[in-house]
């Protein structure tokens, strides 16, 4: 599920949120991680911010972007570009006539520039 487009959404995306979402725990997502339980229960308690290996490994194991993962962190990610699902993708690969996978570019970014420019 994508914090960003739950119809249930419209209360503020946290860490301690998406863990539970997640159906873990801050101890579990420690192991998982293998980051310490304190680090963890640091970053929920919004004393300080994972370094970037350490939110890839995260945000791999709870599903979800960087970009959900450092806005339930409070930071800004004011002009960092939307995530996409495939499901969105596909529909703007579909909408352009891209039906193999081979025809696609390179980036998802160029793939929506080409949308917006149709």
């Amino acid at each position: 599920m994508n914090p960003e487009t739950n119809s249930q959404n419209s209360q503020e995306v946290t860490l301690k949120g998406l863990i539970e979402q997640a159906k873990t725990t801050q101890r579990q997502l420690s192991k998982d991680c293998g980051i310490a339980e304190v680090t963890i229960n640091s970053w929920v308690a919004g004393k300080i911010v994972p370094r970037f290996d350490n939110a890839v490994l995260v945000g791999r194991r709870l599903g979800v972007s960087l970009k959900v993962l450092a806005k339930s962190m409070h930071i800004d990610v004011t002009g960092v570009p939307d995530d996409y699902s495939l499901i969105d993708l596909k529909k703007i690969a579909t909408k352009l006539g891209i039906e193999k996978i081979e025809d696609l570019p390179e980036s998802y970014e160029i793939l929506k520039k080409m949308n917006d420019r149709s």
